[in-house]
């Protein structure tokens, strides 16, 4: 899997046949994304997003891998950024989790291109 480094973001590339199965659901806002309770209801991956400016390719995005583990929310999904990119066709600037920032766009030959930066929070002891 190539990777490259462009200012501040990491780079790969990859397919989103590559990426095992996972739902995408589209909300009518980015606040009902942030309403979901975590994790949401159901069984199997569920990658719950909404369109925060569709012109400028913001989206509003939040993983949950309903695997029974204890991750229960996904604060960086690259895989999932890589599906929905594809299902779109077209470059995407997610925001992710609580910090997360994901850059996407349309690859050569069918590839989606994935950049990304992570916004460490301060952990703090109850």
């Amino acid at each position: 899997m190539p990777t490259w480094q462009d200012g501040e973001f990491t780079w790969i590339s990859g397919r989103s046949q590559w990426v095992p199965d996972r739902r995408m659901q589209q909300y009518a806002s980015a606040e009902e994304v942030d309403a979901l309770p975590c994790p949401p209801p159901g069984d199997g991956w569920l990658y719950a997003w909404a369109w925060q400016d569709r012109a400028a390719g913001r989206v509003r995005t939040r993983g949950f891998p309903r695997r029974g583990d204890a991750i229960a929310e996904d604060e960086a999904t690259g895989a999932s950024a890589i599906v929905l990119t594809a299902e779109l066709q077209r470059a995407l600037d997610i925001t992710q989790g609580k910090g997360s920032q994901i850059l996407t766009r349309p690859g050569p030959n069918g590839t989606v291109e994935v950049g990304g930066r992570v916004i460490l929070e301060e952990t703090r002891s109850l």
